[in-house]
């Protein structure tokens, strides 16, 4: 399944790049990821949790790229294969608009399935890409949006 996000940062393009290369700073801000170590320059130990104790778990390596200001990545190993490019523009100075493309496949049928109907890991991507916004943003706790189980026993709005 492909997904692709766009996040805007009030930092000039350099800071934004600076500041995800060091997952380190910010990890403990990651709601659903159990593990994020970084193992070297190029490799990420990753892993989070789903729905109905799915558990993904991949190593991230990163690929060359031909731009200074795409990091591509892909998966090795796991139960989830993933590749992807996170591309940086420069809006305008203290506005950078940061596009997270991911291709997925989750390896088991079963969950597989139940994203395809859920969209879990979908949910999942954008409430980390909340968390980090937030975190670089000055707000210290992670940003978690209640979901509704039942949307329609809530009190309407006017």
């Amino acid at each position: 399944m492909l997904l692709q996000k766009t996040l805007h940062m009030g930092q000039s393009l350099p800071e934004s790049k600076a500041r995800l290369a060091s997952i380190h700073s910010y990890r403990r801000q990651f709601v659903m990821v159990t593990k994020a170590t970084v193992t070297s320059s190029k490799t990420v130990d990753f892993s989070f949790r789903g729905p109905l104790g799915f558990q993904a778990h991949t190593v991230l390596l990163a690929v060359d790229s031909d731009s200074p200001d795409e990091i591509a990545f892909e998966s090795v190993g796991g139960n989830i294969e993933v590749m992807g490019l996170v591309d940086f523009t420069e809006v305008r100075p203290n506005c950078t608009e940061i596009t997270l493309a991911v291709h997925y496949e989750i390896k088991n049928r079963f969950f597989a399935w139940l994203d395809h109907r859920l969209r879990f890991v979908d949910a999942f991507v954008n409430s980390e890409l909340r968390s980090i916004r937030s975190h670089f943003e000055g707000i210290a706790a992670p940003y978690i949006e209640r979901a509704s189980v039942l949307p329609m026993l809530e009190t309407a709005t006017a």
